[in-house]
C-alpha cells in the first residue's frame, strides 16, 4: 500500500513540475534586407480595422490591452510610440486571426484488470475542438506603404485571456527586433 501512495505522489510532483515549465512562447521573423532599421526612432499604430471579420471575436478592451502592451514592450526596446502616424519612421500593424481545429487523439490500454492477457486491449478517443490563434505584427515603411519586418506566434487560444500570456507573447515577439 505505501508503495502505490509514493508512486502517486511522485506522480503529483512530476505533473506540478510539467505544469509550471509551460511551453516557451517563440515567434518567427522575417524582415526587409535592406530596410535600414538603425534609423527608426519614431512608431505609430496603424489604425485597427474594425470591419475584418476575423476580428469580431476581440473585444475593444483586448484590443486597447494589446496595443498597450505592444506600446510598452516597444518603448522598452528605447523606440517613441507616438500618436501622429504621419511623423512615424514605421507604422505598427497587428492582427489575430482565429481557426477552429479538432485534435482527436487515440490511445490503446490495457484491460480493466491491468495484466497481460487478462482481457481485451481497450481504444479511448479523444476528440478536442480548439480555437488555433496566430498574432501577426508587421512593421510598415510609411514611406514604400509596405511591410518591412514581420513576426508571428501560434498558439492555442485560452477560452479566458491571460494578460500574463499575452505579455509573454508580445515580449517574445520582439526578441529579434531590430534585426541586426
Amino acid at each position: 500500500m505505501n508503495n502505490i501512495v509514493a508512486r502517486m505522489l511522485a506522480l503529483a510532483a512530476a505533473l506540478t513540475l510539467l505544469n509550471g515549465c509551460a511551453t516557451p512562447i517563440e515567434a518567427t521573423t522575417d524582415f526587409d534586407r535592406s530596410y535600414d532599421f538603425q534609423k527608426v526612432k519614431t512608431l505609430a499604430f496603424a489604425p485597427f480595422d474594425r470591419t475584418d471579420p476575423k476580428t469580431i471575436r476581440i473585444s475593444d478592451m483586448q484590443v486597447e490591452r494589446t496595443k498597450d502592451d505592444l506600446g510598452m514592450a516597444l518603448q522598452a526596446r528605447g523606440y517613441e510610440v507616438i500618436d501622429d502616424t504621419s511623423r512615424a519612421d514605421l507604422l505598427v500593424s497587428w492582427h489575430l486571426v482565429t481557426q477552429e481545429r479538432t485534435d482527436v487523439r487515440s490511445y490503446n490500454s490495457m484491460s480493466y484488470y491491468n495484466c497481460w492477457r487478462c482481457g481485451p486491449a481497450v481504444s479511448d478517443v479523444s476528440v478536442r475542438q480548439y480555437t488555433q490563434g496566430t498574432f501577426i505584427v508587421d512593421m510598415i515603411d510609411p514611406l514604400r506603404n509596405q511591410s518591412v519586418w514581420r513576426g508571428i506566434i501560434e498558439a492555442r487560444l485560452q477560452s479566458e485571456p491571460d494578460p500574463k500570456r499575452r505579455q509573454e507573447a508580445i515580449t517574445a515577439m520582439f526578441v529579434g527586433f531590430p534585426p541586426s
